[in-house]
């Protein structure tokens, strides 16, 4: 082969790979530590949403401020955000919480309770020593007082559950008058949710790990989307109940700082109120539920559909703010063709990302990169970033935004890219909910794990109906531990009479034929005045849904105790 040839061949070989082409050598692939499967990067990316071909979704052309529109047609927002089949505007904080406690809810959680009880004593040859031998049907008022007794230990923190009943200078007398302590630890020994002959056994392939506390997530998400329309700004993220004990649904994330460890939950909530609105447990990467959905699509993916499914907020406008976990252009169109916006900050590795917008900015600059109704934003806003911030919206255009923040004791006027700002302030949804919650959470160590699950959605359900007391209230409102503190003395006041009563009720009074006394609720939506908290001297009177068992006059069950028929 003479050098002429050679020469050919070379020329061949560079017509062959024109400009337009790009060579890139392959990188090594270096294995890395995973803690958690929500940690990792979420690669399993749709390749094709819909009917986007390959080219519709790599087609990015640069814009600016100057030139970018809203993509149209958008989707519009017409609901009505707030509480819904509220109880009485300006009612008591105890209404609100009766609006998750129902006595369905707490039936079942008696019942279960007595059940489990029942199944322990019946199976296991008990000591004659023993302090289970002791146990004695549990009633509704019992589980809705033991309630108020968790609420109570979530503000009053103690070392050890003993320690609530001490006897020297430490003592509080209300936990004695609540319960004694055997009393209290032997509820709490068998408290239960569910049947537990009717769940799998472990080495059964059907065996569920969360079916120990699933009927009270159900419950939780059922009322909580009836009682409340969101506003338009959600935000979706994970959520922790901090645990140690020994199960298939413990996760390590590193970057949680009140719980690296523990189950965990995705949460959807209302952005601006910090309303949860529904979640569910994540039951690790061995479960087979919607596995071949998360292969095919990836796990953000199923997560946020599953969560706006709960709800019922597809076609409806509403806007879904998420970290870079779950954001990828294939589900940013998907979100939009089901009527929701979706926006968060996206991975660089991310799947049809033009190149342009990973090269380094300059401090304080920013591009935009538009593809029908996905806007790509690339920013660097201080010199320290030795990368650009990826951000991606369907809900803004491209435009800057002045905000107010603090430097020095100063505030100062700054301005910021739209699709910043609206990430900034409605990313945390879930975060400061998750805050508000640990404030007056009781984390005593437990070592059945769905104890500790069930007593945190407990505290997540209270938290709730601070929120809608707040939105139903006019004038000037409790502050949340105010409002819990009025719920615990409404169940005190009503549970301590109804002990003082049945230890002061004679046996001959016992008979099935004399009424029981205590309240009980008129049929449909009747109301009669209350003899006891209503004023006799032309004053407000107020109506009550039930009335005495013996007098039948109007009575509320906060007042039976200053009752005399």
């Amino acid at each position: 082969m003479d050098d002429a040839e050679i020469v050919r061949m070379i020329d061949q070989l560079n017509l062959a790979h024109s400009d337009e082409q790009e060579i890139v050598a392959p990188r090594s692939r270096h294995p890395r530590k995973i803690y958690s499967d929500s940690e990792a990067s979420d690669d399993s990316e749709s390749e094709l949403e819909g009917n986007d071909t390959e080219e519709e979704l790599r087609d990015f052309r640069e814009v600016t401020v100057a030139n970018d529109s809203e993509y149209n047609p958008r989707p519009q927002f017409m609901e009505i955000a707030g509480p819904k089949h509220m109880p009485a505007r300006n009612s008591m904080p105890r209404a609100y919480f009766d609006l998750f406690f129902t006595e369905e809810f707490l039936s079942l959680l008696r019942n279960e309770t007595n059940r489990y009880a029942r199944q322990f004593l019946n199976r296991i040859n008990v000591p004659s020593g023993s302090r289970t031998t002791e146990w004695k049907a549990t009633t509704v008022s019992e589980v809705r007082a033991f309630i108020a007794v968790l609420l109570e230990m979530g503000i009053t923190r103690r070392p050890t559950l003993f320690s609530y009943w001490s006897t020297n200078h430490r003592q509080i007398p209300w936990f004695g008058q609540m319960f004694s302590r055997n009393r209290f630890q032997l509820v709490c020994r068998f408290f239960h949710v569910v049947d537990n002959e009717k769940l799998p056994a472990r080495d059964n392939p059907e065996y569920d790990p969360t079916a120990k506390f699933q009927p009270v997530v159900i419950h939780a998400n059922n009322k909580f989307k009836f009682h409340y329309s969101p506003n338009q700004h959600l935000s979706i993220d994970e959520s922790l109940v901090g645990s140690k004990c020994r199960t298939s649904l413990i996760q390590y994330l590193p970057n949680k700082k009140h719980h690296r460890w523990g189950i965990k939950f995705w949460m959807l909530t209302d952005a601006v109120t910090h309303y949860c609105l529904s979640f569910f447990c994540y039951r690790g990467a061995r479960d087979q539920t919607d596995k071949e959905e998360i292969k095919k699509n990836g796990l953000g993916h199923v997560v946020i559909h599953k969560l706006l499914n709960m709800g019922n907020y597809f076609m409806k406008g509403y806007h879904v703010v998420a970290d870079n976990f779950f954001t990828s252009i294939p589900l940013a169109r998907a979100l939009f063709e089901k009527g929701t916006y979706l926006t968060g900050t996206i991975r660089s590795n991310r799947k049809y990302i033009p190149s342009f917008m990973k090269t380094k900015l300059q401090e304080g600059a920013s591009k935009y990169a538009r593809n029908n109704e996905v806007l790509l934003l690339a920013y660097r806003e201080k010199k320290s970033q030795k990368k650009n911030v990826l951000l991606m919206s369907t809900f803004e255009k491209a435009q800057n935004k002045t905000t107010t923040i603090r430097k020095r004791n100063a505030q100062i006027q700054v301005e910021k890219p739209a699709i910043v700002a609206e990430y900034n302030k409605h990313m945390g949804g879930v975060d400061t909910s998750d805050m508000m919650l640990y404030s007056y959470l009781d984390e005593r160590r437990a070592i059945k794990y769905w104890k500790k699950v069930v007593f945190s959605i407990f505290s997540r359900m209270v938290l709730n109906a601070y929120i809608l007391y707040r939105h139903n209230t006019d004038g000037k409102t409790k502050t949340r531990l105010e409002f819990i503190t009025d719920v615990i003395q409404s169940i005190t006041t009503e549970w301590l009479a109804l002990k003082r009563i049945a230890h002061d009720t004679p046996l001959a009074e016992t008979s099935t034929n004399v009424p029981r006394i205590g309240v009980r609720k008129l049929p449909g939506k009747l109301e009669r005045v209350c003899v006891v908290c209503s004023r006799k001297d032309g004053g407000p009177k107020r109506k009550s849904r039930t009335v005495c068992n013996k007098c039948n006059k109007g009575l509320h069950g906060v007042c039976i105790s200053s009752h005399e028929c």
